[in-house]
């Protein structure tokens, strides 16, 4: 059943407006009749009705989250040829992202158990504020195409992280061409992961996870050896040279191994210089 009010003014738009704060929807989203126009000594007289089709439903459905939240933001609908398209706006849209885009996901959820409750003709929701969406999916393209090519170099299987299924197919579908590198899901419901796999190699072992223990029995390996003989010592990787120059706090950041795709700080030591004295002990 449609929401109405019916409102009195002393003119026609103001009485419509009263209407459309009353029921909190937009000009768009009522119908209006007049009851009486008013006039010197009358006041105008209107009946605004909300009228609700699904995308409206929705959207009412999607504000009551945002309110139990207590976030100062709105939901815009829109269909795009069976897209449900719900878009958070307003102070607080930040906050309905949540972190990695675990609050969005979650009123997502929300809004399909709903359409599945009203049968709904709608094939796909997708929830999103302040462009979110696209921004993560850039980030995760450009991730996969990085650690295909380590993988590719190193002939080594990368375990990523769980990831949920929208993440997942962005991974997907980013090496869904890739000539060095295919992907595979694994693990199940919230460990649920995607694996990459290098192509035209020979593979060194199991996952990024197995690159110490792989070393540590090549060590075991050679120290059996009845011969005596030594493995042939490889060339060891040439570290990365340190900037001093506008170090920060008394701290210098250098980049480690190859393996390694972050930086960490090394502490430098600042003050005079400690000497040791070489005397005879104390009595």
């Amino acid at each position: 059943m449609n929401k109405f009010v019916e409102v009195k003014a002393s003119t026609i738009d103001l009485a419509v407006a009263n209407a459309l704060e009353q029921l909190g929807v937009a000009r768009d989203r009522v119908e209006v009749e007049v009851l009486a126009k008013g006039g010197l000594f009358s006041k105008a007289h209107v009946k605004v009705t909300v009228i609700e089709t699904a995308l409206t439903k929705v959207q009412d459905f999607v504000n009551g989250i945002l309110d139990k939240m207590g976030l100062s933001s709105r939901a815009t609908v829109t269909d795009d040829n069976g897209t449900l398209n719900i878009e958070i706006t307003g102070e607080d849209s930040g906050t309905a992202i949540g972190y990695r885009g675990e609050a969005l996901d979650a009123i997502q959820y929300l809004v399909l158990t709903y359409l599945n409750q009203e049968k709904s003709e709608f094939k796909k929701v997708v929830v999103d504020s302040e462009n979110y969406r696209e921004k993560r999916r850039e980030t995760l393209t450009a991730l996969a195409l990085r650690l295909a090519e380590k993988a590719h170099r190193t002939a080594r299987k990368i375990e990523l992280e769980p990831m949920n299924p929208f993440e997942r197919r962005v991974i997907h579908s980013a090496l869904a061409d890739s000539e060095i590198a295919s992907t595979v899901s694994e693990g199940e419901e919230s460990n649920r992961h995607v694996v990459i796999v290098p192509k035209g190699v020979e593979l060194k072992g199991g996952r990024r996870n197995n690159n110490r223990r792989d070393r540590k029995d090549n060590r075991d390996r050679d120290h059996g050896r009845k011969d005596g003989a030594k493995k042939a010592d490889k060339p060891r990787p040439q570290k990365a040279e340190r900037n001093y120059d506008d170090i920060p706090d008394g701290k210098v950041y250098s980049l480690l191994s190859d393996d390694d795709d972050f930086v960490k700080p090394a502490v430098v030591k600042t003050g005079p210089p400690k000497f040791k004295s070489f005397g005879g002990k104390k009595r």
